[in-house]
């Protein structure tokens, strides 16, 4: 009895899972040959693509099919052997020079005959050709949907595929509301240049940050989502007759800026110092000690302590009394009720004066866009004639899409509802003074170091006492709030209305003319004071 081998493909791990190609293969070439009389000796079964897949199974069939006692190998159809020049020509060589006999059960013909071998290759051709086809239809429809907008692949985490039924447009990539968060914050965590991708992983896993699947994530996950243009609104495609990557505009929604994107480029580049931290201390390099070194934080027993590492200072201060202070420095800045309402009529005033000059900047920003348009229609123009190739254009086309797609976002930061949104959360960002004292303790270690930044410009330990400098908007805002109360005192004929007016003033024209310059929190509030404790 002939001995003989049997191979079975289908091109994906989905399809062998759910469909019954395999099984229905194997007993079509197991019917055939008992009708032949034929002994298959062993069975060689995979899900990998034949056009472009790396087939360990096909390749073991080929050294097995070499050995002498195999008369052959069996296959179902052509095209389940290979879809590719290369291994078209092994097999052809295992006719040829091996004498194995090829036998393909629709559309048999036999090798051993020149006719059958000439057959063999017409067959190979055409399977070849109809995947290289197939290919370049593929390639063109992808083409096609991503200069729609619209991500021809799974989304990245962050997103979902989009729902039919559910979504008004369910070819769109949607926000995932649960995981979106995450990664906005591991971009800004990380562009803070106090983590790396380990550290932010480690981090964001203790968050409760998890992939779209619920699985915990890992560290490579990161360095792919850090570098993905995809969450600022520019889709990366990488096509197989290209050595670079093209770029599309997505119609989904940004997570991020494409600023904050470019920061986080540049750390990952190495163009700007990394700070790797093992632990999220709050204050870590936040205040400096009044010899002009950095004071850096470490646990010592149960608490956190600040510390100068300059050995002719080794000043101390810990933590949670460093705290205190910055709470006394917050209690500064609360506002009259009757501050309020005045904010609203300022900020409405530069609200309208506001828009009339972004109306002039939106025209700017149009005709940029539209010289780019142009430019971007001539560039394909160019390739259609052939004055160079796609892939020559490719790195121009690229940049240009890049500064469109800036412009583009500028141009939305001025729309009236985004403008009308800005003035909203100032007049919130007043009203939380009120608040912050209070709740300052309650915040997480980001949100603190937001507040300082915004708040002050400049911080020193001196002895025991912190001297923090806040910017001079806060200082006028605070000259604002003397006004407001002074004139409350004055209304209602208090007697020392003059004295609080006395005060503003004065304390106004000296912020005004920057000869107040170091602010810093009273001895009195040092543990805390009635007004806020």
């Amino acid at each position: 009895m002939k001995k003989y081998l049997a191979y079975c493909r289908v091109s994906t791990k989905a399809q062998a899972e759910m469909d019954n190609s395999l099984p229905a293969q194997k007993r079509i070439i197991m019917e055939y040959a008992e009708r032949k009389e034929f002994e298959i000796v062993e069975w060689y079964s995979e899900a990998k693509s034949g056009f472009k897949g790396k087939r360990t199974q096909f390749h073991n069939m080929l050294e097995r099919l070499a050995t002498p006692e195999i008369e052959g190998v069996i296959f179902h159809k052509l095209d389940r052997s290979s879809r590719n020049v290369s291994d078209f020509a092994l097999l052809d060589q295992m006719v040829t020079q091996n004498k194995k006999k090829m036998i393909v059960i629709e559309g048999e013909f036999d090798t051993s005959r020149a006719a059958g071998r000439l057959a063999f290759r017409n067959f190979c051709n055409m399977a070849v050709w109809y995947s290289e086809n197939l290919s370049e239809e593929v390639t063109t429809k992808m083409e096609e949907v991503l200069l729609k907008g619209y991500f021809p692949a799974p989304p990245p985490i962050g997103y979902r595929s989009g729902i039919k039924g559910v979504d008004d447009d369910h070819k769109k990539k949607q926000v995932d509301p649960k995981v979106a968060p995450f990664v906005k914050e591991s971009f800004k965590l990380f562009s803070s240049g106090n983590y790396s991708t380990i550290t932010l992983c480690d981090y964001m896993r203790k968050r409760g940050m998890t992939n779209g699947c619920g699985n915990p994530i890992r560290k490579s996950m990161f360095q792919k989502m850090l570098r993905n243009p995809y969450y600022h609104g520019l889709m990366m495609w990488k096509k197989k007759s290209s050595s670079e990557p093209s770029y599309y505009e997505g119609n989904h929604e940004p997570l991020i800026p494409k600023k904050l994107f470019d920061q986080v480029q540049e750390i990952l580049d190495g163009r700007t110092q990394k700070n790797k931290m093992q632990h999220d201390f709050t204050y870590a390099k936040m205040f400096k000690c009044q010899c002009g070194h950095y004071l850096i934080s470490s646990y010592h027993k149960t608490h956190i302590y600040l510390e100068c590492h300059n050995p002719e200072c080794r000043q101390t201060i810990r933590e949670d009394r460093l705290e205190d202070q910055i709470v006394a420095f917050l209690a500064r800045y609360e506002l009259a009720d009757e501050f309020i309402p005045y904010a609203k009529e300022a900020i409405g005033r530069l609200s309208a004066n506001i828009r009339v000059d972004n109306a002039d900047k939106r025209k700017a920003l149009d005709l940029k866009l539209n010289q780019i348009d142009q430019q971007l229609e001539k560039l394909n123009k160019a390739v259609l004639d052939g004055y160079f190739t796609s892939d020559e254009g490719l790195s121009h086309k690229n940049e240009l899409i890049d500064q469109r797609h800036a412009l583009r976002a500028q141009l939305g930061e001025k729309e009236d509802i985004k403008e009308d949104a800005l003035w909203a959360l100032t007049l919130e960002l007043i009203q939380i003074f009120d608040y912050l004292p209070y709740r300052y303790r309650e915040l997480n270690p980001l949100v603190k170091r937001k507040v300082l930044n915004v708040l002050s410009s400049n911080r020193e330990l001196n002895g025991q006492i912190a001297l923090i400098e806040a910017i001079p908007s806060i200082e006028k805002l605070k000259a604002a709030n003397y006004l407001i109360q002074a004139q409350k005192l004055l209304l209602n004929h208090e007697p020392n209305g003059g004295d609080v007016l006395g005060k503003a003033f004065p304390y106004a024209e000296k912020v005004m003319s920057g000869e107040i310059k170091k602010p810093s929190v009273s001895g009195k509030f040092l543990n805390g004071g009635p007004a806020w404790t």
